[in-house]
């Protein structure tokens, strides 16, 4: 990892306490670290003072030797004082660093993935067509006379070809999804499945639980949790949708809303400094095809006061 210097020091510090808990960091990322705390005093204490901020105690007691040989080892009465915009971008970072977690595993699994901020089409060799959406994977099995794909992670978009023999499955966290032949999108999230149809019908229950299956037909869509279906509702936003068609097109959506979309076909964070920005109205729409530029084109459009920490921490407001 090499140090920006175009950053603060303070962003610097957290670049490299972020850097220092990954489970692949090396021998030549700790050399570069020791030199960057040499540069000079400052460097050592706004590293110290992330630490202390943190609690990561663990982590300076990993560097004891470094700590020691450069003065900075923990001083409990030293007051701490930290840029508030830091104390954001290390809650920010932490939580991206724990989101990858597991992702390995996952595309070992996958048959199929996309990277983020890319689509990717599939035509399966029963006629069925898939289109991932931004950082998605599935596994598929098309044998022993079945269709079936497990949405391991992201979204995908299904065009599926009839065959009344073979009905097409679709398993995901929270969902079973069961169709003969239809086109409708399969979101998997953390806490729960959406089910949203644009064509044919559909029938929707609780994963590894098929009873009293719920049936959607055109412009439908259902939110399943944990424990529970959600009502159907009518689809009537473009925003989750329009995006097989390369944009994010949004009518009277949030600001929050439109945000979180742009945010899965990028790297990183984005937090709102302003709590009130969040419920702004907005209209309009975004290409995908660009991602890095969808941000800057909110910005010029909406007149927003944008902060880029890192390429991978914004601040709005």
């Amino acid at each position: 990892m090499e140090s920006n210097p175009n950053d603060s020091i303070d962003e610097q510090a957290v670049a490299w306490f972020i850097r220092l808990r990954a489970d692949n960091v090396g021998q030549q990322d700790k050399a570069r670290f020791i030199d960057w705390l040499e540069q000079a005093a400052e460097h050592r204490s706004a590293f110290y003072e992330i630490c202390v901020m943190w609690g990561d105690e663990h982590l300076l007691q990993s560097l004891t030797d470094s700590a020691r040989k450069h003065g900075i080892l923990p001083a409990p009465q030293k007051k701490v004082c930290i840029n508030p915009r830091v104390s954001l971008a290390i809650a920010a970072c932490l939580a991206l660093a724990v989101s990858l977690a597991g992702q390995l595993q996952i595309l070992i699994k996958a048959d199929y993935s996309s990277a983020q901020g890319e689509r990717k089409t599939v035509q399966l060799n029963d006629g069925s067509t898939l289109m991932l959406n931004t950082d998605s994977a599935v596994a598929v099995k098309l044998e022993d006379g079945q269709r079936l794909v497990e949405l391991l992670k992201g979204e995908v978009f299904f065009d599926v070809k009839p065959d009344p023999g073979r009905p097409f499955v679709v398993e995901a966290d929270h969902s079973t999804t069961r169709v003969l032949g239809t086109r409708f999108f399969v979101h998997r999230s953390d806490s729960s499945d959406e089910i949203k149809v644009l064509s044919g019908r559909v029938e929707v229950s609780e994963a590894r639980r098929w009873k009293n299956p719920l049936v959607l037909r055109d412009r439908e869509a259902v939110t399943v949790y944990d424990t529970a279906l959600g009502r159907p509702q009518k689809l009537e936003s473009s925003l989750s949708t329009s995006w097989i068609d390369g944009f994010l097109t949004y009518e009277n959506e949030t600001l929050e809303t439109v945000v979180n979309q742009i945010n899965r076909y990028r790297s990183g964070v984005i937090i709102f400094r302003d709590d009130k920005l969040r419920d702004l109205r907005i209209n309009g729409r975004l290409s995908i095809r660009t991602p890095r530029d969808m941000l800057a084109v909110l910005q010029r459009t909406m007149d927003l006061k944008i902060t880029y920490l890192t390429d991978w921490v914004v601040i709005i407001g």
